[in-house]
């Protein structure tokens, strides 16, 4: 018995696929003889799977080599490299009564009775069958997949080998064709489907669902209404969408429904490093899926696989963009082959890709909004034990902002595991994930729309903030309305404000006020330091601009805050130095101008920018329509000034002779920065009175108030002022 390892197909023949092709001198050695049967068996001795084929000799292949036809190989479960041994067949023959036959790839449709008698004239002609094994009938130029699921057979001694045919004209075979699930067979060269996959396991994304499914299940399990409107079945669509969104999700999932057969290629996995050798395998692939037909290739990260041409930065990513080309234009519509391609990059795939005939549709996968993050997480907690009510599942994804499906699932995950920690350290058992556990793995599961620009703000609410009662009711206004009451601006037929710019002395709490709207408004908050955008590289502050924006879109209801935002829109042709650094700054403006009221609509997202120079501001940017409240936060009033006191002595050790109202009223043209600092410094005073004194007593506040320079002149005052009357401006 020789051993022999079995090499990539070198040829695909469709006439026979049972042949097995080995060079001539073993075969002469083995005494066997072109058409014989031999029998083909693992090297190894724990696997004892076996398959039957008909030897034929081969002047290509090396002594030690050996090519299986497709059949034989899925039959014994032999891959690529394989070492098997091979040896005549000696075994009985017995003649079959019954054969009860499965296809591997389920139809929607019956099969017509041509076919079955076709079928029982191509088993009264075969020579051999063997339970379990795999036949491929080729009708009408098609190859259908069948596993032989039983044989009755006069022979019940005999396992293994059921019947053979030649010209037993006694031979009566009754074939049934039985619709069964689709036998999970794996192919040297792409990976296949192996957990099922439904569409009802898919939440949040209904509509892309419906509009993948018009594109791929007609053409694959019906192209013949396309054919009798004169029509062209779809060839590919195209998902794009940031990561974790469901695109390679949904490619299964139709794969699964439409009983296609799925062959799934990431992109870097089928390069290789010898000429030809990846657009072979291209090739094979496709053919590969012929034969199967149905079929649907998914090519997962596409862009890595087809980069544009005039940007590849080798002449194989070219080849293999052209082979794909030639490949979708070639596959005739009867194949019944769909592409589906996947990709958070879109505009980094070859534009000859992007057309009607190759990727008829482009479907994007977005970040999910709240109704869609609700049936997300639904459908992810339906197998897991938990009390959670549906009110509970709305409130969390409401505040899930920025969250994909990817994020979700592992909020669940997180606290699936929170609930068995929990468990373990208590006496009474209740294994089922409740509301704190999804509380805090959310806490601990940042959003990937927003990983790489959301910060981590301080929790600060209203109330931290002292004062300001009028600039905080209309910030509420501009930002927390829109998301908790859309159904009025609809009703009344206004769109909620786009920007908002906080003007005012320095420290009188508009980035703190900016932090607590992000808090209390539940958005993703974008904090954007304005000098930080500028690049010495020519048109990547521009790009810096539009990144920003377009993150802000993807992660919808979001605050995208400027602080300091006059580094950024200085007025335009206001000189500089040699127009080098104006330029730039001009060309930031306009960006930011389109953004904000451009082509591209600004929809769910508000800025919201603080400065203490609004005179230097381009008017272009404070107009309706991008500006669309300038609100002038100023020094704190005697009122505010005793709720900022008020904040700030409850976290203190106080004595009983402080009063409030006595600091508030001494501490006039104090900004909210200043009245904080006044705190501070009467601590310090104590502590150098006695490190061990157990509060701060009214004196101490005195002394601070006493050797405390008020920085917020009236000269400052005047200014904004002044400004407030040349804008037209409300004075508040």
């Amino acid at each position: 018995m020789a051993s022999f390892q079995i090499i990539p197909p070198t040829k695909t023949r469709q006439s026979n696929h049972k042949r097995i092709y080995v060079a001539l001198e073993p075969l002469q050695n083995l005494q066997i003889a072109t058409g014989d049967l031999v029998l083909i068996q693992h090297d190894l001795k724990e696997k004892n799977e076996c398959a039957i084929g008909i030897a034929w000799p081969s002047l290509t292949l090396s002594n030690n080599a050996i090519d299986l036809g497709t059949a034989v190989r899925l039959t014994g479960e032999f891959e690529i490299g394989d070492q098997v041994k091979l040896e005549k067949f000696q075994g009985t023959q017995a003649i079959a009564n019954h054969v009860i036959l499965s296809p591997l790839v389920k139809t929607s449709t019956s099969f017509p009775s041509t076919f079955l008698i076709f079928l029982k004239e191509f088993l009264l002609d075969y020579r051999y069958i063997t339970r379990h094994d795999i036949l491929d009938v080729n009708y009408m130029g098609k190859i259908r997949r069948f596993r032989v699921k039983n044989v009755d057979n006069n022979n019940s001694d005999n396992d293994t080998i059921v019947f053979a045919i030649g010209n037993h004209t006694r031979v009566s075979i009754s074939t049934t064709i039985e619709e069964k699930k689709k036998d999970a067979i794996q192919v040297d060269q792409p990976t296949t489907t192996k957990k099922t996959i439904t569409y009802d396991q898919i939440g949040g994304l209904k509509e892309q669902i419906k509009t993948v499914r018009d594109m791929v299940e007609t053409p694959l399990q019906n192209p013949e209404i396309f054919y009798r409107y004169g029509l062209r079945p779809p060839r590919g669509v195209l998902l794009y969408g940031p990561p974790g969104t469901g695109k390679t999700l949904i490619a299964r999932a139709v794969a699964q429904e439409t009983g296609a057969h799925a062959i799934v290629i990431n992109g870097p996995e089928i390069i290789s490093k010898y000429y030809g050798e990846t657009e072979q395998k291209i090739r094979d692939i496709f053919q590969t899926a012929q034969e199967l037909a149905p079929s649907v290739i998914f090519i997962d990260e596409i862009d890595a696989l087809c980069p544009k041409r005039d940007e590849a930065g080798s002449e194989l990513e070219k080849r293999v963009v052209t082979t794909l080309l030639t490949l979708m234009d070639g596959a005739n519509s009867a194949d019944r082959i769909v592409v589906l391609g996947a990709t958070n990059r879109p505009n980094a795939l070859d534009e000859a890709l992007r057309r009607p005939g190759r990727f008829d549709r482009e479907v994007e996968i977005g970040i999910p909004t709240s109704d869609d993050r609700f049936s997300i997480l639904t459908t992810l907690m339906r197998p897991i034990p938990h009390t959670l009510t549906d009110q509970q599942l709305n409130i969390l994804a409401s505040k899930s902002h920025g969250y994909v499906g990817a994020d979700l699932a592992a909020v669940c995950r997180e606290a699936g595991l929170k609930c068995i920690r929990r468990n373990t350290t208590t006496e009474h058992v209740d294994l089922r994930v409740n509301l704190s556990d999804m509380n805090e793995a959310m806490s601990e599961i940042r959003p990937s729309a927003m990983r790489e620009i959301m910060l981590e703000v301080p929790k600060v609410y209203w109330s931290d903030v002292g004062g300001q009662g009028d600039i905080k009711q209309r910030l509420k206004e501009s930002v927390e309305w829109p998301l908790q009451h859309p159904e009025a601006f609809e009703r009344l037929g206004i769109r909620p404000p786009k920007g908002i710019l906080l003007y005012g002395p320095p420290g009188c709490s508009k980035t703190l006020m900016a932090k607590a709207l992000a808090t209390e408004a539940g958005s993703n908050f974008i904090a954007v330091k304005g000098p930080e955008l500028f690049s010495k590289w020519v048109g990547e502050s521009e790009k810096a601009v539009r990144e920003v924006f377009r993150k802000a879109r993807a992660a919808s209801p979001s605050i995208v805050f400027f602080d300091e935002i006059d580094a950024l829109t200085v007025k335009r042709g206001g000189g500089g130095d040699g127009g080098g650094t104006t330029s730039v700054a001009d060309r930031v403006l306009s960006q930011l101008l389109n953004e904000m009221d451009g082509i591209e609509p600004l929809v769910n997202v508000t800025v919201v920018a603080a400065t203490n120079r609004p005179d230097i501001i381009d008017d272009a940017l404070l107009r309706p329509g991008r500006i669309d409240r300038i609100l002038y936060v100023g020094p704190p009033d005697i009122q505010s000034r005793r709720e900022i006191f008020k904040i700030q002595l409850s976290n203190m050790a106080c004595g009983p002779d402080v009063d409030i109202d006595e600091l508030a009223f001494k501490s006039d043209g104090c900004s909210g920065a200043e009245t904080v600092a006044i705190c501070q410094e009467a601590a310090l005073f104590a502590m150098e009175e006695n490190v061990h004194i157990d509060s701060v007593k009214q004196r101490h506040f005195m002394q601070a108030l006493s050797s405390f320079t008020r920085r917020i002149t009236p000269e400052m005052l005047k200014f904004y002022h002044d400004f407030q009357t040349r804008s037209g401006l409300q004075s508040i």
